[in-house]
Order: C-alpha cells, then structure tokens, then sequence
C-alpha cells in the first residue's frame, strides 16, 4: 500500500486503486474507531462475505442500526456491495487485518486490567509480548484466604487432567514436590524448569520425592540459573496458566489461566524459551550442599 499526499490531500494506492480520501488519517481513524458497530462490521466482513440479515444477527442489531453504518464503511471504500451481499474491499482487508490483532489485545488486557497493570510482564519476551492477544478469554485463579497454603483447586483438577505438562516454577511451595510426583506416577508425560536455588531446597529437604520424580521415565528436570523473576508458568494440552511477579509487592501465587487453542501454543513457546535458556538435571547429587 503507498501513500502519497497532494496539497492537502491522500491518495491510497493498493492493489490497483486509486482512492483519493481528504484529511484521510483523520477520517478513517474517526471511521473506525469513533464507532463500535462499524468496527465490528469490518471484523466480521474480515471472515468473509456477509448479507445484511447475517451482520444484524452477528452484531444483535437492528437494520436501522447497522445499515447507516455500513453505508459509511460503503462510502470510504472499505465496503463493497455486489447484489445483496457486503464485502471488505482490498483497502478494508488490509486495514481489518491490521485492526484484528490491536482489537483483539485490548480485549486480553481489558479484561483483567489490574492485573496486568500491576505486573512485571518484561520477563515475558518481546517477540510473545507482541502476540499476547492470542491468549484470548482469561480467568483469575488465586488461592482463598482461608486456603492460602494449599494449591488453587483449579490448577491442581486441570494439571491432574493433563496427558502433557511442561511447568517453570520460579518460587517454593512445600506441597510441590509430592504433588508432581503424583503427576508423573500417573503416566503424565511432565517436564519442570527449577531455578537452583528452589532446586537445591527440593533436593535437601524433600529428597525422596524428588529421586522417585527424578527416576521416571516420563519425567524431565531443568535447571535455571537466572531465573529469579521468570514468571510461572503451565504450558499443558488442556489449559496455560501464567503467574507474573507484582511489581511492588511479595509474588501471590495470582495466576491467569486460559484454555483457548491460541493460548495452549502461546503458552508452549514460553515454556520452550525458558527451557532453552536452561539445563537438564543429569544427577540431582550436584545440587545438595557441601558438608
């Protein structure tokens, strides 16, 4: 697409079209973004062709609602009409597409605004950052005040319900080590990324769980050693779960937990990356204090 600019004035060039649009960055911007309606019908019309009857149930509208608003999507060129049935021009396909992914991130981030707000999400790498709307519809899971020493009930019915679990675990709890243990002995194929120093508490005070845990075939030990901050995270078949250190206060075990298709492979690169940036445990003798 180029773009040109004649006394005042754009010109779009795009796919063969010329289209001539005053104050052009100002119109479109109004255009789309001055009226939830008209967006939605470009990111609808982005699926493909669509008839009038087929928007106004999509949107819950009424033709009076939806038919002005599609005759100004008409008018700037984003929309064309063959017969009865209303498609994106060249021009709208590429701005929808270009729409889609900032849409679709303010709704993640919208929906659970505080949270994000409050969190350290530069442990997250740029390259995922930039994709975080793929995790779609999320939920807060954290534990209940009178419960705060157990695990949330939710990761523990999923994680049980798992046939693959890949973890990073930045931070101790007591009941981890027989808990993963009890995933692998189910025949989950499970691999967890320790930093060294919750590694070496594992491996001085619960030993054994950690040595039948460590003995599984379908059982995987990683090390980190620059992984103080490296958010929690669960990368399973069956759900991803994310918990980000808060910036100002001590780490709450407050974790976002999605169980969308977008989310499972987003969730699988961020444990990938961090597995990457550590080593696998070939004999948990190393990590026990000298005497």
């Amino acid at each position: 697409m180029k773009l040109s600019r004649i006394r005042g004035t754009s010109i779009i060039t795009a796919c063969g079209q010329l289209i001539k649009v005053h104050d052009m960055e100002n119109t479109l911007l109004d255009l789309i973004l001055l009226s939830e309606k008209r967006k939605n019908v470009l990111l609808l019309l982005l699926e493909g062709p669509k008839d009038i009857e087929t928007i106004k149930k999509a949107l819950s509208a009424s033709a009076t609602a939806v038919q002005p608003q599609v005759k100004k999507l008409k008018e700037q060129n984003l929309v064309v009409q063959e017969k009865n049935v209303y498609k994106l021009s060249e021009i709208g396909k590429v701005i929808a597409e270009k729409m889609k992914p900032l849409v679709d991130t303010l709704s993640v981030l919208e929906e659970n605004a505080d949270y994000w707000a409050d969190r350290e999400m530069s442990e997250i790498p740029a390259f995922l950052l930039r994709r975080i709307y793929e995790l779609g519809h999320c939920t807060i899971i954290e534990p209940q005040i009178d419960h705060m020493f157990e695990m949330i009930p939710e990761y523990v019915k999923n994680a049980r319900m798992a046939k693959k679990l890949e973890a990073a675990v930045p931070y101790f709890h007591p009941l981890f080590p027989s808990f993963y243990l009890e995933i692998a002995e189910k025949g989950i194929q499970i691999s967890l990324i320790l930093p060294e120093s919750v590694l070496k508490r594992w491996v001085e005070d619960y030993r054994e769980q950690t040595e039948q845990y460590f003995k599984r075939e379908n059982a995987k030990l990683f090390v980190c050693k620059d992984c103080e901050r490296t958010p929690a995270i669960v990368a399973a078949d069956n759900f991803m779960a994310m918990a980000l250190f808060p910036k100002s206060t001590v780490f709450d075990r407050k974790y976002v937990i999605c169980f969308e298709p977008g989310a499972l492979a987003w969730g699988k690169e961020l444990y990938d990356y961090y597995e990457q940036h550590s080593e696998q445990i070939i004999n948990i003798d190393n990590y026990t204090q000298a005497p």
